[in-house]
């Protein structure tokens, strides 16, 4: 019995730990790279001057679509998108709030490299992570 809550107790903290370091990697810059539909349809991005930027503060964060310029900087478009996160079932779930619709993705991976999430309409976005372009 003693050794079966020891397992328990491990089995948490992991998934936590697992939880807190994808949500400290999905803040950043992100360039799609793939998405495929609920259907098995693939859609690749070979190159896109455009990514999503994601901000975490505590359990909020926004995402804003975003071009970097020449400069360095980065010039936000179109609206930013509230969310709010949590762990449900062991799963790292991000609640989206677009103007009056709300969707859930679910964070498959979030390594400081490579960004996945998955829809709840069975649409998995893989991203991965913005890198400037070195002169």
């Amino acid at each position: 019995m003693k050794n079966l809550i020891y397992l328990l107790l491990a089995v948490v903290m992991i998934s936590c730990t697992s939880n807190e370091e994808k949500i400290k990697a999905l803040e950043g810059y992100w360039n799609i790279d793939e998405v495929i539909l609920a259907d098995g349809t693939e859609r690749e991005f070979p190159f896109s001057n455009h990514m999503d930027h994601f901000e975490i503060d505590g359990f909020k964060g926004v995402k804003n679509r975003v071009s970097p310029t020449y400069d360095g900087s980065f010039v936000s478009y179109g609206n930013p998108i509230y969310f709010e996160w949590q762990e449900k079932d062991g799963d790292l779930s991000l609640t989206f709030q677009e103007g009056d619709g709300a969707y859930t993705q679910t964070v498959k991976k979030a390594t400081k490299d490579k960004l996945v999430l998955l829809h709840e309409n069975g649409t998995r976005y893989t991203y991965k992570a913005y890198t400037p372009n070195e002169e």
